[in-house]
């Protein structure tokens, strides 16, 4: 009886860039705008901004100065009994457990520490991924998070810095609906 090959890891891993997870470390941050980035695996959303938007601080070196925190829950649902539903079903679910020990690298708690930290957000947070830069949640303007992050920072400003903290007052705020997973929206 041949068994069904499985799909590569990739298609079911979401693409977390590994330079991300390289600077998680208390000594790595030190000095740095604290960033903490609010997600859930399988949301569209979320993953394009990971891939697309957030791993671009690492090529402009925005990276030097940001002490990023991933906190993968997202709109998931902690049931009395400690069972987890996740927003985008089972997969997630587990996928949000393999992100959160990867993180951890040695899991304690794993993904109940992230629902903790996600539902103990003031104010709660209304989609993902929802983005908070200096104990600053961003809200709708989370697309904009680099010129936060420029604008929180008190040392040497790195090259790609450079008119970021301007931006701030002149950008547009993004228009949610396509940007973003409602927090009050089950998306299968």
């Amino acid at each position: 009886m041949a068994s069904q090959p499985q799909p590569p890891l990739r298609r079911r891993l979401p693409l977390v860039p590994l330079l991300v997870l390289l600077c998680l470390s208390p000594a790595c941050a030190a000095g740095r705008v604290p960033v903490s980035v609010y997600y859930e695996t399988l949301c569209p959303f979320c993953s394009a901004f990971v891939v697309n938007d957030l791993s671009r601080i690492f090529r402009t070196g925005i990276s030097s100065i940001a002490d990023l925190r991933l906190v993968p829950f997202g709109n998931g649902r902690v049931a009395a009994d400690g069972t987890i539903t996740c927003q985008h079903g089972e997969d997630e679910c587990q996928l949000n457990a393999v992100e959160a020990c990867v993180i951890r690298l040695w899991p304690d708690a794993l993904v109940l520490q992230y629902a903790a930290a996600t539902n103990a957000l003031q104010p709660p947070h209304q989609f993902v991924p929802w983005v908070v830069v200096n104990g600053k949640p961003l809200g709708d303007d989370y697309m904009n998070f680099e010129a936060y992050i420029c604008s929180a920072y008190d040392g040497k400003l790195p090259e790609a810095c450079k008119g970021k903290h301007l931006a701030i007052a002149q950008e547009t705020k993004a228009s949610r609906g396509d940007k973003v997973c409602p927090a009050s929206k089950t998306i299968s």
